[in-house]
């Protein structure tokens, strides 16, 4: 192992040292095929020099793959051995989960082959939860940390599985895809004769099974999710299966999104990548920042904001930190992240890989999945009280939707498990149960839906289950302050909507960072939701005064001043006398304002309104 990583970076001392290393490899594999080809037709073009530059030539690649972490919003690609947080691995996937309650033990990566040393590996993750780059890590290690796997591995060989996606016929590969790869990347040549297709395929099983079971090699097959074809998948599949009976001195890693992969076979584990936790959150903008103080500011904005719970994803909080790191600053609006973390799962990530998914549903492409997902994220919300839903709770959604989007109700598990698997937004997190990736995406597909729609719902036990996605769809619509305006006097006052929708409504609207222009019905109807928040107090806790141990009495405040930055107050106040002054627990005053000329009320004001002091005497207009 210490002669390959002097080989790989470039260091050796003389080049007589390089070729005893490697040719101590080549003469094993020149063995092999003496052997198999003994007494046969077959013969063996195979020669140590030609060995030696194959695998020198191999693993330049690897090491140059693995190198760098890279996608488009970066400046520039970063080191992989710097970026990388050491992943933790659940012993299996969560969809075997009966209940959400049981507990699924997790190991650490660098530990994936002390748990099992006798086992190989199907590595699993949902989209953008770091295989590709876990892969990345490994292969630096074994080719440049002395003693990491020192005894287990040689080396890797690398198989990047989406390189078989070219042509435009499913059956172009219809026979080996890794053993003739394994072959090639060997720089083994034969010359079969006359033989037939099965006897060759025999052979080359032969030839690759013993080459790996005589040298201690990493086998990484990347992307098994990533190959486009059918046909080539249950190849893969077919091949996968042959090598894990056949193979014990060398061992495989195939990684593959989680609902892609379904193989459960003997001498082989089965783990998934864990989501980060809050710890590795804050080592990995450490690492991807690499400033303490810039680091500190990015997770105390992001821990901020309502989608915190999007950066448990390596692939999300990456992104995310590569925009601090141009702008040292995280996007203002909100709405801004929601659709690029949406974009990014949909296609953006897709297609920076290079891997164009295909929808085996007409008409079903990422612009309709987008509409599909919407519906179905309002449609779980209003219907569903927890987070997790069961396979029932969808199937009675999808039967209500599938129409609108052309899709056959008796589709629905693989609809759902197309979008799994190429965007990652639904997650099946246990048996027969599923839940969108990141509840702040299904709040924001939620209020996607609600903001295209006709009308504003109107039905008031569903509107009391979406504080969050009303204020979203607030921030989103073309006319936020008209939108505000119409919800306020034609939903929440009409339908009385208590104290358990406006605290997170308030909360939400201020995190959204809401455009509202100059509109002085706005003024009017956030003064009028200020005072049935008042109210709503008054009658929960008899004492008005109580109220402002709430903490969201400051948000409030915020909210208002906010709204009449582009507001003449004035206009409002003028029309009002100030009939009681109510003192506060903080030091302040609470002003219940009585309109003066209730006979000239021509912008229909309302009699009575409630007023913080601060804010009539604050030097906003």
């Amino acid at each position: 192992m210490f002669c390959i990583c002097f080989l790989v970076t470039g260091f050796l001392p003389n080049s007589m040292i390089r070729e005893i290393v490697l040719q101590e490899f080549a003469s094993r594999i020149i063995d092999t095929t003496i052997k198999l080809t003994k007494n046969t037709s077959i013969k063996s073009y195979a020669k140590e020099k030609d060995i030696f530059e194959a695998l020198t030539q191999h693993l330049k690649f690897v090491k140059n793959w693995s190198a760098e972490v890279n996608f488009s919003d970066l400046r520039q690609p970063k080191s992989t051995k710097k970026v990388f947080v050491d992943l933790e691995l659940y012993l299996q996937p969560l969809r075997v989960r009966i209940s959400n309650n049981e507990k699924v033990d997790k190991f650490e990566l660098k530990k994936i082959f002390d748990v099992d040393h006798t086992k190989h590996v199907a590595l699993l993750g949902q989209v953008g939860s770091g295989k590709t780059t876990s892969l990345k890590f490994l292969c630096q290690s074994l080719l440049f940390n002395e003693g990491y796997f020192e005894s287990t591995f040689s080396y890797p060989i690398l198989i990047k599985l989406n390189d078989f996606n070219s042509g435009n016929k499913d059956g172009e590969y219809n026979r080996s895809i890794i053993i003739n790869t394994i072959i090639e990347i060997l720089g083994i040549k034969f010359d079969f004769q006359k033989l037939d297709e099965k006897s060759i395929d025999t052979f080359k099983d032969a030839a690759v099974t013993n080459f790996l079971n005589q040298n201690k090699v990493l086998l990484l097959l990347d992307g098994y999710d990533e190959m486009l074809f059918q046909n080539r998948r249950q190849v893969v599949l077919k091949e996968f299966e042959r090598l894990v009976y056949g193979i014990d001195l060398s061992k495989i890693i195939l990684t593959s999104r989680t609902p892609d992969f379904r193989l459960s076979t003997a001498n082989l584990n089965t783990y998934e990548i864990c989501p980060l936790t809050d710890k590795q959150i804050s080592l990995f903008a450490f690492k991807w920042l690499e400033d303490q103080e810039e680091a500190e500011d990015f997770i105390k904005k992001i821990k901020k904001s309502p989608f915190y719970d999007t950066t448990i994803r390596p692939l999300t909080i990456a992104h995310l930190c590569a925009i601090y790191e141009r702008n040292k600053d995280i996007p203002e609006k909100p709405k801004t992240v929601y659709k690029k973390i949406v974009t990014l799962l949909l296609e953006e990530w897709n297609q920076q890989r290079n891997v164009h998914r295909r929808s085996k549903y007409a008409h079903f492409e990422n612009d309709r999945k987008f509409e599909f997902l919407s519906s179905l994220a309002y449609n779980l919300t209003i219907s569903n009280k927890n987070k997790n839903f069961t396979k029932e709770n969808l199937e009675d959604i999808y039967y209500k939707i599938s129409q609108d989007y052309d899709l056959a109700k008796t589709e629905m598990i693989d609809v759902i498990n197309e979008i799994e698997s190429h965007n990652g937004l639904i997650v099946e997190s246990g048996f027969q149960k599923f839940e969108f990736a990141h509840k702040s995406i299904q709040e924001y597909l939620s209020a996607e839906y609600i903001v295209k729609l006709p009308t504003i719902p109107n039905n008031r036990n569903n509107l009391l289950k979406l504080p969050n996605e009303i204020a979203i769809a607030i921030a989103i619509s073309s006319k936020p302050s008209n939108y505000f305006t119409e919800f306020i006097n034609e939903r929440l006052i009409p339908l009385k909507l208590n104290l358990s929708f406006i605290k997170p409504f308030i909360s939400r609207l201020l995190l959204e960072k809401v455009d509202f222009n100059q509109d002085i019905n706005l003024a009017i109807s956030t003064l009028k939701l200020y005072s049935i928040y008042l109210e709503g107090h008054k009658k929960e806790l008899t004492q008005l005064s109580l109220f402002f141990i709430d903490d969201l009495v400051e948000e409030f405040e915020k909210l208002v001043i906010q709204v009449f930055k582009r507001n003449d107050k004035l206009r409002i106040l003028t029309n009002y006398d100030v009939d009681q002054r109510l003192p506060t627990t903080d030091g302040g005053n609470i002003l219940l304002l009585k309109l003066n000329n209730i006979e000239k009320n021509s912008e229909n004001l309302p009699n009575l309104l409630y007023c913080r002091e601060s804010f009539v005497n604050n030097d906003t207009k």
